[in-house]
């Protein structure tokens, strides 16, 4: 019968804790963004990575295109390291990218995570008070 040492059990005893614990985070993201932009006009929003083309979406006015994915336990999704970059074309022309699922910002917080694209940037739901009041303006 093979001998363990105490290093041994405390390495195996990190690595079930280590999965176990990165785990819990790997919860199905969804992803919904809606059209707030005022005076009734359309928003083109194009979700992309190197690997994957979720493809061109037109927006009306309040209309929502939603998409869901798994990261990895590490919190790597398919789309980038720990990203979901979005690229939004306003009325005016304007190209703003904003990243709307950030592991490392979101994480445990966000596995619904929804915004609405407003002309001064996207505003995330807050759960807390079921508003979207979490803001982040155009870089």
């Amino acid at each position: 019968m093979a001998r363990f040492s105490y290093g041994s059990v405390a390495l195996l005893t990190m690595f079930i804790f280590f999965f176990t614990w990165a785990g819990l985070g790997r919860k199905t993201r969804h992803v919904r963004v809606t059209n707030a932009l005022e005076g009734g006009s359309t928003l083109t929003v194009n979700c992309r990575s190197e690997d994957d083309d979720i493809g061109i979406q037109v927006l009306q006015p309040q209309d929502s295109f939603e998409f869901h994915f798994k990261p990895t336990f590490i919190g790597i999704t398919r789309f980038y390291l720990g990203v979901v970059a979005v690229r939004f074309q306003l009325p005016n022309a304007s190209i703003h990218w904003f990243d709307v699922y950030n592991h490392w910002r979101d994480g445990t917080d966000c596995s619904e995570c929804y915004w609405v694209i407003r002309d001064g940037g996207p505003c995330m739901f807050n759960w807390d008070n079921q508003q979207y009041d979490i803001c982040y303006k155009w870089s």
